[in-house]
């Protein structure tokens, strides 16, 4: 079975309801408003880790998070079914590589945002969550560092998903920023490279002045 958490922000899209109707592989749905709740989506997903670490599930579970700004065509969860022990299986084409030389991302497969992304229920479990020091904008990117850094394989699907853009936050000091510099500080000392560390530092807080 196919345990789908999707922590969404107050709004459920249609166009992503429709995606789910017409799947098929079978599903549960575990739906989270985060508006709602008043919480990140860093810590809805590390409710979900907990909640499940107590279920436990069995070692044919898959385990998917999902954010509902995306689309997909209707056999993305029968694919991401097929995810195997040991791997992280995310949509085509989404994967992130750092060049740290200039604070740059790429593609590659050294980690991945959290728009979707399938692994087996006991690797689940054993990831052990996501970092309550990082907000969403890089906690999900520090999670797949630290799956790497375990020995999981970072694989790509055949399947790609269309994701909604949303406005940049302006306010650099929101926990929401995608260039909160606090959060960078904490991201850049966890996986930066030693020779291009204070470099990074220094480029993510002169970024307040731009």
């Amino acid at each position: 079975m196919i345990y789908l958490f999707v922590p969404y922000y107050g709004e459920w899209h249609s166009y992503f309801q429709e995606c789910l109707d017409n799947q098929a592989e079978k599903f549960w749905l575990f739906k989270y408003d985060r508006k709602e709740n008043g919480v990140g989506w860093t810590s809805a997903c590390n409710m979900f880790h907990r909640e499940f670490s107590r279920y436990r599930g069995t070692e044919d579970d898959v385990i998917c998070i999902m954010n509902n700004d995306i689309t997909f065509g209707d056999f993305f969860l029968s694919e991401g079914y097929e995810v195997d022990t040991g791997t992280v299986l995310i949509p085509r084409d989404s994967g992130v590589s750092f060049d740290w030389s200039n604070k740059r991302c790429h593609h590659g497969l050294d980690t991945f945002p959290g728009r979707a992304f399938f692994m087996t229920a006991p690797d689940f479990i054993k990831s052990g969550g996501f970092s309550r020091l990082l907000p969403h904008y890089l906690s999900d990117l520090d999670y797949g560092f630290k799956l790497t850094k375990r020995g999981m394989r970072i694989e790509e699907m055949n399947h790609s998903i269309n994701h909604e853009s949303h406005p940049v936050n302006r306010n650099a000091w929101s926990v929401r920023s995608v260039n909160n510099p606090v959060s960078w500080t904490v991201f850049l000392l966890r996986w930066g490279r030693n020779r291009y560390i204070l470099k990074n530092l220094l480029t993510s807080w002169l970024e307040l002045f731009k």
